[in-house]
């Protein structure tokens, strides 16, 4: 099975190495759902508004041969904005393996 090549990207945030390292390992147990991707860009920024609780922002696509996925997560915290974007991803992968074609 071939790796999935992960981009990770950041815009007014600083990354972490436990962060990068996190991110790198969540997303890269992705690929087992997902049947023909292999690249992920994930960009990190942080929203500038102060009166918006969770300021870190997660963009994630995955794409491959057929339909790109794709998602966007708020959160206080990297961490948790990294967990929050698995679980979006995990769904839609899921929907788009078990999905029936019509005839």
């Amino acid at each position: 099975m071939k790796s999935l090549d992960i981009t990770i990207s950041s815009r007014h945030a600083d990354l972490s190495e436990a962060l990068v390292a996190t991110t790198r390992q969540k997303i890269s147990r992705l690929s087992r759902l997902g049947n023909g991707f292999d690249r992920a860009d994930v960009h990190f920024y942080e929203e500038q508004n102060p009166r918006i609780a969770d300021r870190e922002v997660l963009e994630v696509w995955m794409n491959g041969t057929g339909r790109p996925v794709g998602c966007k997560v708020t959160a206080p915290d990297g961490f948790v904005a990294v967990d929050r974007a698995v679980v979006k991803l995990e769904h839609q992968l899921h929907k788009l393996k078990t999905r029936k074609t019509s005839h």
